[in-house]
């Protein structure tokens, strides 16, 4: 990996582990926005007898995005310019989550109230480097800069690492075994949330 920060460039090996992984079911504001969907897709009332609607574009696109899986990351990182050397263990998390705003609906047969949601695949979202649990093992000036007062390339190699480091967060959790695990919650989600309306609902991924 390499890094150039005012005219120095910083070399940073990274070794990625993922120790742990946990289930986001959905963040707050977007349970709030379900329930408040709920309304507008359709209810059944007892006295009125008023049946659903079904799933509407517009409806779940209020949503915006829907945060399924959050994956904890642990990422090593050395990084070495002409007058310094560092190593930094780093921490931090990426969610996975699903973009509404570009899903579509087929198949809806209000006879036998069912349909088709199709949904763009998960992506990583927001990844952070968790500054409290990062630990920096190593930083240190070397060659030139040990000689000349004037000259500390400290704090810019250690923020070139921190940027490598979300960066390589956000690859993390791309890989196949992480968008299935995304994908399986999405699914449970979405199909239990249009259940509760009568809906039997498929998901469909692009």
């Amino acid at each position: 990996m390499a890094q150039r920060e005012g005219g120095q460039s910083a070399g940073a090996h990274c070794g990625l582990s993922v120790p742990m992984v946990v289930a986001w079911p959905l963040v707050i504001a977007g349970v709030l926005a379900l329930l408040a969907g709920a309304y507008y897709l359709g209810r059944e009332g007892y006295s009125q007898r008023v049946l659903s609607a079904g799933p509407r574009v517009e409806d779940v696109r209020r949503i915006a995005k829907l945060a399924v899986l959050r994956v904890q990351v642990a990422n090593v990182i050395q990084g070495d310019t002409a007058g310094a050397t560092a190593v930094v263990l780093v921490k931090g998390d990426c969610d996975m989550a699903v973009d509404l705003d570009g899903i579509q609906i087929a198949d809806k047969d209000e006879r036998g109230r069912t349909a088709a949601l199709v949904i763009p695949s998960p992506r990583p979202d927001r990844p952070r480097v968790d500054q409290s649990r990062t630990r920096i093992y190593e930083l240190r000036k070397t060659g030139w800069a040990l000689i000349n007062p004037f000259a500390d390339p400290r704090q810019d190699l250690l923020e070139s690492c921190m940027r490598a480091a979300q960066d390589e967060v956000e690859q993390a959790v791309q890989g196949a075994e992480y968008v299935a695990r995304a994908k399986e919650q999405a699914e449970l989600l979405l199909t239990a949330f249009y259940k509760e309306l009568g809906w039997s609902v498929a998901i469909r991924w692009e």
